[in-house]
């Protein structure tokens, strides 16, 4: 168990360092993490990043809250608790000293080409981490799973009509998370 706490420690330091971009960008290393040691399966990060947007906070943290106690809850309940608050405080760790070093520094570089320039190369990096965590929502959201051409049509037909509702001149008025939740319950009565 010592040895999975640990792991679970080094993954999502090193996500939270690496995953410049914000929350979405936590996706693709997320994925990885399943690849490698099947913590959870790819339809539970699915969920995860569903339930992730609909409810507050960032969905990086959301997730790795979510799979430090999923973990470790085998253990115990207890356990499971003290898997997400290590796999959150593991994640934000990392970022909150970069936060701390940058506006440091930035205060005194703030006029600097190189510093400028290397704000402007990870632009690009992190626009494409957050395409390629979209790119995978929207291929497991739609049931491609790793088939390029196979497309659940259910969910498409869904989604479709939900936003062709959302863009009706009279439905305008209706907030969009009511949309959201009309699809939520969709999928859950069609068990989607």
């Amino acid at each position: 168990m010592i040895k999975t706490i640990l792991l679970l420690i080094f993954e999502f330091m090193k996500t939270g360092l690496m995953a410049v971009g914000g929350g979405m960008a936590c996706i693709r290393f997320l994925q990885d993490m399943i690849a490698r040691y099947g913590w959870i399966s790819a339809e539970e990060l699915a969920n995860i990043i569903a339930v992730a947007e609909s409810t507050p906070g960032p969905i990086g943290v959301n997730a790795a809250t979510y799979v430090g106690y999923s973990v470790l809850s085998p253990y115990g309940a207890g356990w499971g608790v003290l898997g997400g608050v290590i796999t959150t405080l593991s994640l934000i760790s990392p970022q909150i000293a970069v936060i701390v070093l940058v506006a440091r520094g930035l205060e005194k570089y703030r006029s600097s080409k190189l510093v400028n320039d290397a704000f402007g190369a990870l632009r690009p990096a992190a626009a494409g981490l957050v395409a390629a965590a979209g790119w995978s929502v929207v291929r497991s959201s739609l049931g491609m799973g790793f088939a390029p051409f196979h497309v659940d049509l259910v969910p498409l037909i869904i989604y479709a009509a939900l936003v062709a509702l959302m863009l009706l001149p009279k439905l305008k008025k209706i907030h969009p998370a009511l949309f959201l939740v009309a699809g939520g319950l969709l999928g859950a009565v069609l068990q989607l």
